[in-house]
């Protein structure tokens, strides 16, 4: 316990039980700055210790402290002959009716509740500092047994202590149902602001489905016709082109095929954010194998390819194939060029999760620029080296970020690189 005095020439001494020690030096100080002498206490029992000691003018006190609760403090001080005309003003975070009852059964003054308008609570000092004379003055106690919450309450406190606790407990919820309209108020604008924004992004999808569209038509035709025209200079005039003429030729047509690959690529991974999912239970081991399936019927691979017995996912079948033939196919392109190239897919349950992996011993990457990797456009080898246009674990990543899971990979350079993914168990 401990007391500080601000001014001795003031005669309010406002005793303070409190358990928490900021919230005891937060109201220490407010009270000081308006000139109160105070003591703090940090429970119950020091608290009355305190006040049969030294009679204070005013207790304010917590609700929920060790050894004696604000409830039985206030009983204590009441019931006492020395004490019972000192006003208790109890601070709560509780707001029940039961609190207010126990507190009606217990004599307090006044009710405030945390957290609290510091100038609210001043006020309510002056307010019961100016009237404890009128209070101290009346003897006529109620001896009154009410019903609340199921329970018997006996109340035997001063008809103006029971008027200004019902007074207090009714500002209170006064209090709280104007913050709750404010809050109202403030949702029902975010909501507001929140069906905006659905309708601009509406809006939005709209216009990117149009672009998507033009992209498909307005910018894969030409790129049809310089490809077939190419194709046509090659076959009818190749023999009248030199070298030079016949490699620049070559260059026109692959930069066109890698055009429309890109916009294919993208295409598709616009169309992702878009796509409704259908989730079923699905074999993970045949839908991967038909994805690999359907590559070796495309371009025989050397690789020698195996699949294990893997999970089975819940999941969209058709996103998933495509992350199946994109890990596939990487795999595939970057480990041809070995002298015995081989690509394992497997997978296992692990914690709340199904991880899969796609392994191959190809030319791996190096660790360092690992965040690049599911990025678009993002390639850690040229394209001189192997022929991609960087979307492809773009896809990846962002299909399995759509069913809950994640992505990651491993590699080192020249000795091959593995590349994980994982979904959410169904349990």
């Amino acid at each position: 316990m401990q007391s500080h005095r601000s001014d001795p020439n003031r005669a309010v001494e406002i005793l303070v039980a409190e358990d928490s020690a900021t919230q005891a030096a937060l109201l220490s100080h407010l009270l000081e700055e308006r000139g109160y002498t105070v003591t703090l206490a940090s429970n119950g029992a020091q608290a009355l210790a305190a006040a049969r000691k030294s009679r204070p003018t005013l207790i304010i006190s917590d609700i929920v402290m060790p050894e004696m609760d604000g409830y039985a403090l206030c009983k204590a001080v009441k019931t006492d002959g020395a004490l019972r005309d000192v006003p208790v003003i109890l601070v709560t975070s509780l707001s029940s009716i039961q609190d207010i009852a126990m507190g009606l059964e217990c004599g307090a003054d006044n009710f405030i509740r945390k957290p609290y308008d510091p100038g609210n609570l001043l006020s309510r000092i002056d307010y019961i500092l100016s009237n404890r004379e009128l209070r101290a003055s009346s003897s006529t106690r109620t001896g009154l047994e009410i019903y609340l919450g199921g329970r018997k309450h006996l109340i035997t406190a001063q008809r103006e202590q029971i008027l200004d606790l019902l007074v207090s407990s009714y500002e209170e919820a006064i209090q709280v149902n104007e913050a709750l309209k404010l809050r109202e108020t403030e949702v029902r604008a975010l909501n507001a602001a929140l069906e905006r924004r659905a309708a601009q992004l509406e809006a939005a999808n709209k216009e990117l489905e149009s672009f998507s569209y033009s992209v498909s038509h307005d910018l894969r035709s030409p790129l049809r016709a310089i490809d077939g025209f190419s194709r046509m200079l090659e076959e009818d005039y190749a023999s009248r082109l030199d070298d030079e003429g016949r490699r620049v030729l070559a260059t026109i047509r692959e930069s066109a095929q890698r055009m429309g690959q890109l916009i294919e690529d993208l295409l598709q991974l616009s169309r992702l954010g878009r796509k409704p999912m259908s989730a079923g239970d699905i074999d993970m081991t045949a839908l991967a194998a038909e994805a690999l399936k359907e590559l070796q019927a495309g371009a025989p691979t050397p690789a020698r390819c195996t699949i294990e017995p893997l999970p089975a996912a819940r999941c969209d079948p058709s996103l998933l194939r495509q992350v199946w033939i994109n890990l596939l196919s990487n795999a595939i392109k970057y480990s041809a060029r070995r002298d015995g190239p081989v690509v394992r897919v497997s997978g296992y349950p692990e914690g709340a999760e199904n991880v899969y992996c796609v392994a191959d011993n190809g030319a791996g990457f190096d660790m360092r620029y690992y965040d690049k990797l599911f990025g678009v456009f993002q390639r850690l080898h040229g394209s001189e080296q192997f022929s991609g246009t960087g979307v492809g674990l773009a896809i990846v990543q962002r299909v399995v970020a759509r069913h809950g899971g994640r992505v990651w990979a491993k590699g080192k350079v020249n000795e091959g690189a593995s590349f994980y993914f994982a979904l959410p168990r169904e349990t």
